[in-house]
């Protein structure tokens, strides 16, 4: 097609700067597969704005199917540096729960200076 063309001549370095520019001023997109993968995160972030909705958290089990996996992604990228601050900031305003093991300890040991007191 001729969208595919000029990503290709783009790719390669055989698209004019003007042309670059026009499509740019448009909003074209340069890459199919970072649409796609921005609209699965998107997806999965409603996702899990629906579900700290009804359980008052964003903490998934990990064992909860593809929402879990997508959540412990979302940690495991953040801890390598590797999760946009786009989304960072995204997850953040949800209550995004960055280190669920360390919170579980830190309730735990609440949990249990409150029986003391």
């Amino acid at each position: 097609t001729w969208v595919h063309r000029q990503r290709l001549l783009r790719k390669k370095g055989e698209l004019n700067q003007d042309r670059v520019d026009k499509l740019n001023e448009i909003g074209f997109s340069w890459s199919v597969k970072a649409e796609a993968e921005e609209s699965k995160w998107q997806k999965r972030f409603n996702e899990l704005t629906a579900y700290q909705a009804k359980h008052g958290d964003c903490k998934v089990p990990a064992k909860q199917g593809e929402m879990g996996t997508w959540v412990h992604n979302q940690r495991r990228l953040r801890k390598k540096g590797e999760l946009n601050q786009d989304r960072v900031d995204k997850l953040n305003e949800i209550g995004f729960s960055w280190s669920v093991k360390a919170e579980a300890e830190e309730s735990k040991w609440q949990k249990r200076f409150n029986e003391l007191t």
